[in-house]
Formats: C-alpha cells, sequence, structure tokens
C-alpha cells in the first residue's frame, strides 16, 4: 500500500466518523469558513458577520449593503469555487444576507 493509498483511507474513515456522529456538517461548516478568506477575498472578509451551514446550503451574513449587493452578484462563482475545495457533494447552494 502506498502513502496516497493511506491517506485516503485515513480520510474515508475521518469521514465516516464525522457521519456517524453526526457531526459532518459542522466538520464542513468550519472547513468553509477556515478557507472563506480564500474564496471572497481578505479585504471583503471583514464584512462577514456570520457563516452557517445547514442542509447543504451555506448561509452567508454581511454587514454592508455594498458588498452583499457584490457577493449576490458572484454567488455562482463563490459556489462553484466552494465545491472545488470542499467537494459537489456537501454543498449546493450559496444564500448572502
Amino acid at each position: 500500500m502506498n502513502k496516497s493509498n493511506s491517506e485516503w483511507h485515513i480520510q474515508e474513515a475521518f469521514l465516516q466518523m464525522l457521519e456517524e456522529n453526526h457531526l459532518k456538517e459542522k466538520y464542513i461548516e468550519y472547513k468553509i469558513y477556515a478557507m472563506w478568506g480564500d474564496f471572497i477575498g481578505k479585504p471583503i472578509m471583514k464584512y462577514t458577520t456570520k457563516l452557517h451551514f445547514k442542509n447543504k446550503k451555506l448561509y452567508v451574513y454581511i454587514n454592508s449593503p455594498i458588498v452583499k449587493n457584490e457577493l449576490r452578484m458572484l454567488r455562482s462563482e463563490i459556489l462553484e469555487n466552494i465545491q472545488l475545495k470542499i467537494g459537489k457533494n456537501y454543498i449546493n447552494d450559496v444564500i448572502i444576507r
């Protein structure tokens, strides 16, 4: 068994453990939160007040009407970027509030 194969098995076991303990959504939410600046850019990140993940939807709360409007126009690009990094099976919508 090569290294990449064993790493894959560890990741698979980790995700299975999260699923069995009903922690998968919290893990995905944390992972998105940790990478949020990469998705939207560090300057815009300061306007984000809250991220919430539920039922494969990411709810993003923004405290600036201008930034909120900009992110709404870029919603599909943000979703696509998140799906590339996190996986298409975990998130299927981004809701800007």
